[in-house]
């Protein structure tokens, strides 16, 4: 009981400092957030705001809309160019997830996971429509079928493949022939946006380990309709490259911490490969949650310099 009254009098605070101060997500920590029980106090108050609806739905007579879909079955309604294991593969995955009714899962179902295996086939074009049709309904959960029309247009195959610097005075760092071989395709094969997506994250990762933590690639694309080809051109924009400043480090034990601090030391260019690796070589040895969210960044940018905090502090048990 106690609980709730509490629950209750921090939704009324979280109202007024959100009518009266700067947005509350700028004034908790990511630390502190982590903390919050239940598994944060957001998710029991929106419990809550649920129970309130279901409630006036009830007193009102309207049935209380079913929180859950779940996709029974996905048929097409014409032929496809996708592999048929490729299809049976994204069917079986649909079916197996559940979607919050209220959450746009439709949108997402077309736009990220349909399109998404087309688009790793080559069709870059394409353009799929799902319609519904309701299976069963009861207060908890919605059985729906979904019919798939699917416009392909062309399967592309890769054209060319270029990278230049975002600033015409700020030469790459890499060349052309080593970011080359972070795309694990070659010119002819059939065009993969998967595969694009993992050469970005390797470059990512690449520059990275060099200091270079606010690169960012952009793919610019060349369409040939004629050929069914598409030529890629990627636009690298480097950034400052950094060195560690000071480190900060909470909630290890001595052994631990040394470690951490032998493989990151100041003036050295900064690499964020020791640190991925410090996370998953010693995972076992550090709390169950522990992220790359438990690091801050405070760069310098005048100085070229980032100041690291790693916060590995346990949640603190809530008192009952």
């Amino acid at each position: 009981m106690w609980r709730r009254g509490y629950l209750l009098f921090t939704l009324a605070c979280t109202v007024c400092v959100l009518l009266c101060s700067s947005p509350i997500s700028a004034q908790i920590s990511r630390r502190l957030d982590r903390c919050l029980p239940y598994p944060s106090l957001a998710d029991e108050i929106d419990d809550m705001r649920e129970e309130v609806r279901a409630k006036i739905a009830a007193t009102a007579g309207a049935p209380a809309a079913p929180r859950t879909v779940v996709i029974d079955d996905v048929k097409f309604d014409g032929p496809t160019h996708l592999p048929d294991a490729t299809r049976e593969r994204l069917v079986a995955e649909l079916k197996l997830r559940t979607f919050e009714a209220d959450s746009g899962w439709l949108e997402e179902v077309q736009a990220v996971s349909i399109r998404s295996a087309w688009l790793d086939a080559g069709f870059f074009k394409v353009a799929p429509t799902a319609t519904v049709q309701v299976i069963s309904t009861d207060p908890a959960v919605q059985h729906v079928s979904l019919t798939v029309h699917l416009d392909e247009g062309l399967q592309y195959r890769l054209g060319d493949v270029g990278f230049r610097s975002s600033d015409p005075t700020s030469p790459l760092v890499f060349s052309n022939e080593e970011l080359r071989k972070l795309l694990q395709m070659r010119e002819g094969d059939l065009l993969s946006v998967d595969k694009i997506r993992e050469a970005l994250d390797a470059m990512k990762r690449l520059y990275g380990s060099h200091g270079f933590i606010d690169f960012v690639a952009t793919p610019i694309t060349y369409i040939d309709d004629e050929r069914a080809r598409v030529s890629l051109m990627i636009e690298v924009d480097q950034q400052k490259q950094f060195r560690v400043g000071k480190i900060e480090v909470f909630g290890l034990n001595p052994a631990l911490e040394e470690l951490l601090r032998s493989k990151l030391k100041p003036s050295d260019i900064f690499n964020n490969d020791l640190i991925t690796n410090f996370l998953t070589e010693n995972k076992s040895s550090l709390p169950p949650d522990v992220s790359s969210e438990n690091i801050e960044f405070h760069r310098n940018v005048a100085r070229g310099m980032v100041d690291l905090r790693f916060n590995f502090q346990t949640c603190p048990q809530l008192q009952q």
